[in-house]
């Protein structure tokens, strides 16, 4: 900060600081380039107290683009408080441990949540999908304050962790909104107020975890939740074999991390034995550590991301030509009042001057252009979890004996000393039972063979001090891992504690989300054609083998809802194992004979030759009418019981498979939907598009990428896949593949940034036009993008086929009746967001999202043919009512019909697992009354 070249390269490269004056420019060396070079230089800042200055190196430009240095404050919650252990020995509360999920389609890895009256702890894999179940099991995560994240940092394991840290954010806000309204009510009252306790969270994990949190900076933020991450620098009970404390400890429990190394790079690799010198030195051989100033930008990054004071109102000064698009801007008339920019553009025919505007300030951490390098790592994280020693049973009887009055009790239980008759001096020694030792267990994550060797040989196994009070340990285990004879063996040794085994090849890949099955079921009591039952197989497992039934094994497997209980007593709660689910059952309860009756006559309707003759005759010029539109997700924000969020694949014979968004767990719904087909499917994947940066959007484009990757690279080694979106959304697939391979290299990428300048005065963008070869790989021959009004960097798209086959798709945005309408003109099939019904036009203004018959209108406007309502808000269980002409037009039968689109529209409305064909849409059509009325009288989901 002392450096005057610092401060000169700053503002030199930095659009979002203000210049200096013009006698510190001249001073710097630097020539201003606004008018609010007046700005005075807040110098006095960069000595304030309490602010932490990271500065970038000179070697560090490849990363610090558009940033020299951050500013952030250390809050006071931050600081590690003193833990009243005491406090700890004299409570008694209910605790347990519980499997919240085991690997199923739909939810991939194993998760554990630990209970205690104060406090709730997520252990274990937080992969897509965990949220989801943890909505479905009725557990409440508002008390959940760290996650402890097992296995190695990849998006298998921890491809839910963003979207799980996004809802407790929410949740603890809500939670403290909630506080807030109450003590206004109750100051207003006289009566004392309740203290709002500021959130944290603490994220515990192996290598990378800081990192993989780092890279998702630009969409994934809030304020006011101090994020800490753990991760381990080394590991030195490795070194230090007498080292028994913990490494983490808070009121409740004691924490041992445990990070297992991989025996070699690769897993199918044969282990072999290791000297203690080759665990040690393997890791630094193998991976190059970030610099210390790396590691401090990431938490300095991570603070960033959700601790923040920044404000959305917050506005920043620059230049037209400085202000990165597509951003509002603004400019201050003549009065010095703040408006709207409405003049001419860069890139328009006429000249644009630079005028000074004004943008809203970025959020600070996406500041940083890029992140230091990483590597992915072979390190595998596994923790040993005890609670504290407890006091012994209270006895009233020796109480009594040293005349102790009843009212005194609570004070001895507290830990105080009393006098009872003849002044004798009772403490709680001389009445309390022996002390309680902590007890607890192990999480152990083996993704493959190449990790036992290290696993069993750690110290801690053989550290009395560690080991005692440890009742179980829960295995998560890799493909065959189960099996081999070195972890039996371990086991065997181990036998005075229960081993729990959940793994793909051992698990029953059951209905592990009931709720959306069961209404899937009554859907397709309806209309069968259209949807299919999701798959899954009470007997066989995720991996295709057959389920583990053996009782007589050193180990049970982990079945979802087992429970084992702590405190006050330890106790095996195998009754709180959830059963196979009876999906007919569940979906039958409500299933009226009125509604069967209407879906009865619907079959009938679209069986009639005479209406089968003309669908034929009407639609006969539609391209691709086998195409196909399967709706993967179509909730908005985040996971429900019934809607998963934002995914849709259009499937094109002879053309190929695509991915309209890939919000999370887009994988397990493909997994339910396809079941033994899906490698098929994914072979056959062509392209992804996604249209913005929000989680509900985004967070499953790296497994899908991931399982393609894994189907295509013995099969089809020189296939690519087409990624296009935003250029920020390929930059954080560019910085994850440095956290794990997940096929990044064999992507081919289509960045929409740049707008067309042959389109002046719109925010259409620069289409990407297939060459001949690129048309035979990727099945398209052009894509368009326009700019929508919802986030910075949100897009429309329409998808151009050799055939004449057109499909639009809106992702979020408030309607766009120009230049969305302008692109996807004559589009055979419009899939278009439908957040909120049209009676709450206010939220979808405040939300930037569109009403059902603004979506509608955006498709007649652009002569869409069929047109797929989606993307609706989670309040809806129910199907919105589409006020439509099931009837085929007579007009449209025509020949030179004038405006045949509009005369052969056709509206959908979308649920999960949809299935239908451009050549179905108006049988699926005749089939809504009935949908219609099923879901009339279900309540809202709130």
């Amino acid at each position: 900060m002392r450096s005057h070249n610092v401060l000169r390269n700053l503002f030199r490269r930095h659009p979002y600081l203000n210049f200096p004056s013009e006698l510190e420019a001249q001073n710097l060396n630097i020539s201003p380039r606004s008018t609010f070079a007046s700005a005075p230089l807040p110098t006095k800042l960069f000595y304030k107290s309490g602010l932490t200055v990271l500065r970038a190196s000179s070697k560090d430009k490849e990363y610090h683009k558009n940033a020299q240095f951050l500013l952030f404050r250390r809050f006071q919650s931050e600081q590690p408080q003193p833990i009243d252990f005491a406090k700890a020995f004299r409570v008694k509360m209910l605790n347990y441990v519980q499997l919240v999920t085991t690997p199923t389609a739909d939810t991939c890895g194993t998760c554990l949540v630990l209970h205690f009256d104060n406090k709730r702890y997520l252990f274990g894999n937080i992969a897509e999908g965990t949220q989801r179940a943890l909505v479905q099991r009725n557990i409440g995560i508002q008390k959940v304050e760290d996650v402890f994240v097992s296995g190695p940092i990849n998006w298998r394991n921890a491809g839910g962790l963003l979207g799980t840290i996004l809802t407790l954010a929410d949740t603890l806000a809500g939670k403290a909104e909630s506080i807030k309204a109450h003590n206004a009510e109750r100051e207003k009252r006289g009566q004392r107020l309740t203290e709002i306790v500021k959130p944290r969270l603490g994220i515990h994990g192996g290598k990378n975890t800081a990192y993989l949190l780092a890279t998702a900076r630009r969409c994934i933020f809030r304020r006011g939740l101090p994020l800490i991450p753990h991760e381990p620098r080394d590991d030195h009970r490795s070194t230090k074999p007498e080292a028994s404390k913990p490494d983490w400890q808070d009121i409740n429990i004691n924490v041992w991390y445990m990070p297992v190394q991989s025996s070699a790079h690769s897993p199918a690799a044969s282990p072999k034995k290791r000297t203690h010198e080759e665990f040690t030195e393997a890791p630094e051989k193998r991976q190059q550590s970030m610099s210390r100033d790396d590691k401090k930008l990431i938490s300095t990054i991570v603070t960033q991301m959700f601790n923040s004071d920044w404000k959305m109102d917050a506005l920043i000064e620059t230049t037209l030509h400085e202000a990165k698009l597509p951003a509002k801007l603004f400019v201050r008339n003549e009065k010095g009042h703040i408006q709207a920019y409405t003049g001419p553009m860069p890139g328009d025919e006429e000249e644009v001057p630079d005028v000074p505007v004004l943008v809203r300030s970025p959020w600070p951490a996406a500041m940083v252009e890029s992140l230091p390098r990483s590597e992915p790592s072979n390190q595998s994280m596994c923790y040993i979890v005890k609670g504290h020693d407890r006091r012994g049973k209270f006895k009233p009887q020796e109480a009594q004996k040293y005349g102790v009055a009843k009212t005194d009790y609570r004070r001895l239980t507290g830990g105080e000393n009393v006098v009872g008759k003849d002044g004798v001096v009772v403490t709680p020694e001389m009445v309390l039972g022996e002390t309680v030792p902590g007890n607890g267990f192990a999480l152990v994550d083996l993704p493959d063979a190449s990790y036992i060797d290290d696993l069993v040989n750690r110290k801690e196994w053989s550290d009395d001090n560690i080991m005692k009070g440890i009742q179980v340990i829960f295995w998560t285990l890799g493909d065959g891992v189960r099996d081999e004879p070195r972890l039996q063996e371990f086991m065997q040794r181990h036998s005075s504690v229960e081993h729990i085994v959940s793994s793909a090849d051992s698990c029953p890949n059951m209905i592990a989300l009931e709720s959306v099955a069961a209404q899937a079921y009554k859907v397709r009591c309806i209309d069968p054609e259209r949807f299919p039952i999701p798959i899954y197989n009470n007997e066989v497992s995720l991996s295709n083998t057959p389920v583990v039934t053996d009782t007589d094994s050193v180990y049970k497997v982990g079945r979802t809802g087992k429970q084992i209980q702590f405190s006050p007593q330890y106790l095996h709660q195998d009754d709180k194992i959830i059963p196979f689910p009876n999906i007919e059952r569940m979906a039958r309860e409500d299933l009226g004979d009125e509604v069967l009756e209407m879906a009865k006559q619907a079959q009938a309707k679209v069986s009639d030759p005479n209406f089968l003759a003309k669908i034929e005759k009407v639609e006969s010029d539609i391209p691709n009418r086998d195409a196909e539109v399967i709706t993967l997700g179509t909730g908005s924000a985040l996971p429900s019981k019934y809607r998963n969020v934002s995914a849709t694949l259009i499937r094109v014979p002879g053309r190929g498979n695509y991915l309209l968004d890939c919000g999370e767990n887009t994988l397990g719904q493909l997994r339910r939907v396809f079941g033994n087909d899906l490698p098929e499917v994914l072979r056959d994947l062509k392209g992804i598009w996604i249209s913005h940066l929000h989680a509900d959007h985004h967070l499953g484009t790296a497994s899908v990428i991931k399982a393609w990757h894994d189907e295509t690279s013995a099969s089809r080694p020189s296939a690519r896949l087409l990624v296009a979106s935003h250029t920020h959304m390929i930059e954080w697939l560019r910085e994850y593949a440095d956290v794990e391979d997940f096929g990044f290299s064999r992507l081919e990428t289509a960045v929409f940034e740049k707008l067309d300048a042959s389109k002046p005065r719109t925010r259409i963008c620069q289409p990407r036009v297939f060459t001949e070869k690129e048309t035979e790989m990727f099945g398209l021959q052009r894509i368009d993008a326009c700019y929508v009004h919802h986030c910075f960097g949100a897009l429309a798209v329409a998808f151009t086929f050799p055939t004449g086959l057109k499909v639009a798709y809106s992702g979020d945005c408030r309607p766009s009746y120009d230049d969305f309408v302008a692109i996807g003109k004559g589009s055979t099939l419009l899939v278009h967001e439908s957040t909120f019904d049209d009676e709450l036009q206010g939220d979808a203004l405040a939300k930037r999202h569109s009403t059902m018959s603004e979506a509608i209108e955006v498709g007649r406007r652009m002569g869409a043919r069929r047109i797929m309502l989606t993307h609706f808000s989670q309040r809806y269980q129910k199907v919105p009512i589409v006020e439509d002409n099931l009837d085929v037009s007579a007009d449209a039968e025509g020949e030179g019909a004038a405006d045949k689109a509009k005369l052969d529209e056709v509206i959908l409305v979308a649920f999960d697992y949809m299935r239908v064909k451009l050549g179905d849409f108006r049988k699926a059509q005749a089939f809504l009354p009935a949908l219609q009325r099923l879901f009339q009288d279900v309540q809202e989901d709130q």
